[in-house]
C-alpha cells in the first residue's frame, strides 16, 4: 500500500485565498483532504490539487506528483491526511504537511 508524507507546494500562490484556506482547514479536526488530478494544468500535466470541498489548499509537489499521477490515472484512489501546519514566528505565511495514502477501492466509493 502506498504512503508518503509531503509538504504542499503552491500554498502562497493564488492571492490570499490559499493562505486563508490553509489557516482555516489546516488542522487535525479536518482530518482528510481530497486529491484531485488536474491533467490539463499547463504548468504540470501531473498536477494534483489538494482541497477541502471547493477550497484549494495547494498542490502535491512536482516530484511526488510525477509518481502519484500515473497511479491515479490508472484508477487507484488516494487521500491526504493532516500531519502538521508549518509555521514560523518570523513569517506570516504558513504551509501544510500531509500524509498521502492509497485507499482500497471499496472504501473510496
Amino acid at each position: 500500500m502506498f504512503e508518503r508524507i509531503i509538504r504542499l507546494a503552491g500554498v502562497t500562490r493564488g492571492g490570499e485565498d490559499r493562505q486563508k484556506n490553509v489557516r482555516m482547514f489546516g488542522c487535525k479536526d479536518i482530518g482528510s483532504y481530497a486529491l484531485v488530478r488536474e491533467p490539463n494544468n499547463s504548468a504540470d500535466p501531473n498536477a494534483i490539487k489538494v482541497q477541502v470541498g471547493e477550497y484549494l489548499l495547494g498542490y502535491v509537489p512536482r516530484a511526488d506528483a510525477k509518481d502519484i499521477a500515473p497511479m491515479m490515472d490508472s484508477g487507484r484512489n488516494f487521500i491526504a491526511y493532516f500531519v502538521s501546519r508549518n509555521e514560523h514566528p518570523r513569517y506570516e505565511t504558513i504551509g501544510l504537511t500531509v500524509r498521502i495514502e492509497e485507499i482500497p477501492y471499496q472504501e473510496a466509493a
